[in-house]
């Protein structure tokens, strides 16, 4: 959806488009109503759909958001509203001045131990939060995490991903989305746990470090699907201090990862104990070692 109409719902002007992606389209939009700037989504359900299957996975997007709505957090994109436009579903968000991580993987490469810790923590006690009320995220990576300028990390579209069958094989064994961060046993067609969420986030600290999820990226979707099923993840040579938790992370075994209220906690502390280290050169009036920025001015919203 290109031209914007007037009104979504009769109540929210589409201002300017911020983004597209596999999911739908994000919209800068206007809340007439309360007089407030939003970012609006349109989601998309997959086109070979009959009109009965369709109706269903709206319902199901939309329960999914309004799920998420319940949930509060600093690391959690607020969700205001969920509406539907012309049989597709519709999440309203605070607008947040942000870039996708999966944006800054691209530009600026890999990142430092320390703020892979730092934004692993963020993410990971909202996660935690999350997994206390029950909600399972189902599609924590990079193009979920938005970076403000400050550097702090934001999680989006808790459910979203299956709700609309994004990452999902069909009856004719085509694969809808990338499943390069899932975990082993949703590759293997078993339910997204909490566990899968750690293996998730976990996958997405290891693109951080690494430049790319364990598995790869490989173009052929079943060969990847294949690859992460197997669950055989490459040791991570630039993790340093975070090979530990990030190898029970990573664990094939779903049962052996740690909870995520215990990996926030580590990559806290490690973020700490990191950031101590970095800062001592500079007490020796020595210079400190380059870093990446962690986000530009850019405005952005996963789509």
């Amino acid at each position: 959806m290109n031209t914007p109409p007037a009104l979504v719902a009769d109540r929210y002007r589409l201002v300017q488009l911020i983004g597209s992606g596999g999911m739908g389209v994000v919209w800068h939009a206007w809340d007439e109503r309360l007089e407030r700037t939003v970012a609006l989504k349109l989601l998309r359900t997959q086109p070979e759909l009959t009109d009965e299957e369709r109706e269903v996975t709206t319902k199901r997007a939309m329960r999914e958001a309004r799920i998420s709505a319940g949930l509060h957090h600093p690391h959690a994109v607020p969700v205001f509203d969920v509406v539907e436009h012309e049989g597709q579903p519709c999440i309203v968000m605070q607008l947040i001045e942000s870039t996708p991580l999966s944006a800054l993987l691209q530009e600026h490469g890999t990142f430092t131990p320390q703020q892979t810790a730092r934004v692993g923590a963020e993410i990971g006690s909202a996660l935690a939060a999350a997994h206390r009320r029950r909600i399972v995220h189902r599609d924590v990576k990079p193009g979920n995490i938005l970076i403000r300028e400050d550097g702090s990390a934001l999680i989006s579209d808790f459910g979203i991903a299956q709700a609309l069958g994004d990452t999902t094989i069909t009856a004719t064994g085509l694969v809808h989305g990338t499943p390069a961060y899932l975990a082993p046993e949703v590759a293997r067609g078993e339910p997204s746990s909490f566990a899968s969420d750690v293996f998730s986030l976990g996958s997405t600290l290891y693109a951080m470090l690494e430049g790319g999820p364990p598995f790869g990226t490989d173009q052929n979707a079943i060969a990847l699907l294949h690859r992460v099923a197997q669950g055989d993840v490459p040791v991570a040579e630039h993790a340093g201090p975070l090979e530990p938790v990030l190898r029970e992370m990573l664990a094939a075994d779903p049962k052996q990862r740690p909870r995520m209220s215990v990996v926030t906690q580590r990559l806290s502390d490690l973020a700490q104990e990191l950031a101590t280290d970095a800062a001592e050169p500079a007490d020796r009036d020595e210079p400190a070692a380059p870093t990446v920025p962690l986000a530009g001015a850019a405005a952005g919203a996963a789509a």
